[in-house]
């Protein structure tokens, strides 16, 4: 079984291999900061649970993503916008607000509106399938000169240090009694 990761001080063993950025978590969020990083000039390692088979086409989840101009735009300076297939991509008119039970009785709220009447926008955004927004997001990263991408790893072990953070893992079909990989960066991202 994985052991669960905790927080605890750095140790002063030997150097561990270093990136700019490490981020634990390889879903849209995560695979876009690292492509982003990269772009802008640093490295930056994604480890993530999953498979690199689950990373490059994961499995419909049943969620929608909604997203405003400004994500889109962000998506689109990425490169992974245009990857998503035309059916992929819906526009979001209108949408409705709810804190609580919806309809009549006790407790229920009215919610909030919201449409791009008076916006200057025919709609407030987009919405999008999760899995093809991981989809794209690591099409991208994949294909990222500085971005190197460690699926199957579980995180084991996280240090903090006054001027970095290290982390140790393990990947799946790792022998038993294999001991534990190390990474060490100025910056730590749990995505």
């Amino acid at each position: 079984p994985a052991m669960p990761a905790t927080a605890s001080a750095v140790s002063h063993d030997a150097p561990a291999p270093c990136t700019d950025v490490l981020i634990v978590g390889g879903g849209p969020a995560g695979l876009s900061l690292a492509t982003a990083l990269a772009q802008a000039g640093l490295q930056a390692t994604v480890l993530e649970q999953q498979g690199e088979g689950a990373l490059a086409q994961p499995a419909p989840d049943g969620r929608e993503i909604a997203l405003t101009h400004p994500s889109v735009a962000t998506l689109q300076r990425l490169g992974s916008w245009e990857r998503l297939a035309p059916h992929e991509v819906g526009l979001l008119r209108q949408a409705q607000v709810h804190d609580g039970p919806v309809g009549a009785g006790a407790g229920a709220g009215a919610g909030m509106t919201l449409h791009a009447g008076g916006t200057g926008c025919d709609h407030l955004g987009w919405i999008v399938p999760n899995h093809a927004l991981r989809r794209t997001a690591y099409d991208v990263a994949a294909s990222t000169p500085g971005v190197r991408i460690i699926a199957g790893a579980t995180v084991t072990r996280v240090a903090i240090a006054a001027d970095h953070a290290e982390l140790m893992y393990a990947r799946a079909g790792d022998a038993a009694d294999a001991p534990p990989q190390c990474l060490r960066a100025p910056v730590l991202v749990a995505a």
